[in-house]
């Protein structure tokens, strides 16, 4: 929960537009090519919050981040299917080798190179141990991340998206500065009128409540605390850590075991990333700069309409998420 008492929302710049993401519901906005602004909103029942074993710490950081993954990618192909003009739409066989693709190269690169690569220098410098195993592992994954993320921040194509991206830690940040009233977005007469979700964000209320928010997030910062890219150097530093215990002697066996102490990692992983969002102080600060940093690469300024789509998609969710008993 927020200070304000309210849900901590997050999100994720897809293809044209944001995937917002609430304790409830999910809601996406695209802009489609004539320039509109498309939305559907979905419930989610969250995994984590089925029952008493998946609410342990780990294990709900373990299903919030598969269904986080699994949600996200979901979203990013009906982005895709909405953005693309009609004939250029993409085939949903082309969709999954991509997904399928940008997996194998994720294991290929973090788990398989750096073990690959800390073997050869172990031999070439005549080192040995776990911990020498771990760190020069550790060092390389972090190498790697930096380049791979230093490398598609300057690739023409993914420029929007990170625009999306900054303009979802914006709308975030905005709305969670100011006070928003789900209760206001329809005047009495439109919801005399009949409005209800499906025609929800084309009401005046809703419109002007869009357009306040957008503004305001204009002066917000692009830079989150609570963003997957923090998250992601925390993963390495938890690799660290978590593999100094696990360094079996084979090259096959490391692999193996890195691969499979995958669920583990990403489920310290996450606790930490909750813990650092909701404090303060030198320690957190120390922990949260390295992410934060690197946002400065994986988010660019949005423009005001891409930040009018990620308001609409926020303002959509938490239009359903007050309507939750």
């Amino acid at each position: 929960m927020s200070q304000k008492g309210r849900p901590s929302y997050g999100g994720q710049a897809v293809i044209e537009g944001v995937m917002m993401r609430g304790p409830n519901y999910v809601a996406l906005s695209v802009r489609d090519p004539d320039g509109n602004i498309k939305s559907l909103t979905k419930e989610v029942k969250s995994l984590s919050q089925r029952n008493g074993f998946t609410r342990l710490p780990i294990v709900r950081g373990v299903l919030s981040l598969w269904e986080s993954l699994s949600l996200g990618i979901g979203m990013l192909l009906q982005s895709a299917e909405i953005a693309s003009p009609e004939e250029e739409k993409p085939s949903d066989s082309s969709l999954t080798m991509s997904v399928l693709f940008a997996a194998v190269l994720a294991v290929g690169l973090f788990i398989v190179l750096p073990s690959f690569a800390t073997e050869w220098i172990m031999r070439t410098v005549s080192l040995s141990g776990g911990t020498w195993v771990s760190f020069i592992e550790s060092a390389m994954r972090l190498s790697i991340l930096v380049i791979y993320i230093l490398a598609i921040s300057q690739m023409k194509d993914i420029q929007r998206i990170l625009q999306y991206h900054g303009a979802e830690h914006k709308v975030i940040w905005a709305f969670e500065k100011n006070s928003f009233n789900p209760e206001e977005f329809v005047t009495s007469s439109e919801a005399a009128d009949g409005v209800g979700k499906s025609a929800i964000h084309g009401n005046n209320g809703f419109q002007r409540a869009v357009g306040s928010l957008a503004e305001k997030a204009q002066c917000e910062s692009r830079l989150h605390p609570r963003c997957g890219t923090s998250f992601l150097f925390i993963v390495v530093l938890v690799t660290w850590l978590v593999f100094l215990f696990v360094s079996p002697g084979s090259l096959a066996l490391r692999i193996a075991s890195r691969i499979a102490l995958l669920p583990l990692v990403a489920g310290l992983a996450y606790e930490i990333l909750r813990l650092s969002a909701r404090h303060e102080g030198i320690m957190w600060d120390i922990l949260k700069a390295p992410g934060v940093y690197m946002q400065k690469l994986t988010t660019k300024e949005p423009s005001r309409d891409q930040l009018e789509v990620a308001a609409t998609s926020l303002l959509l969710l938490v239009k359903e998420e007050s309507q939750v008993v």
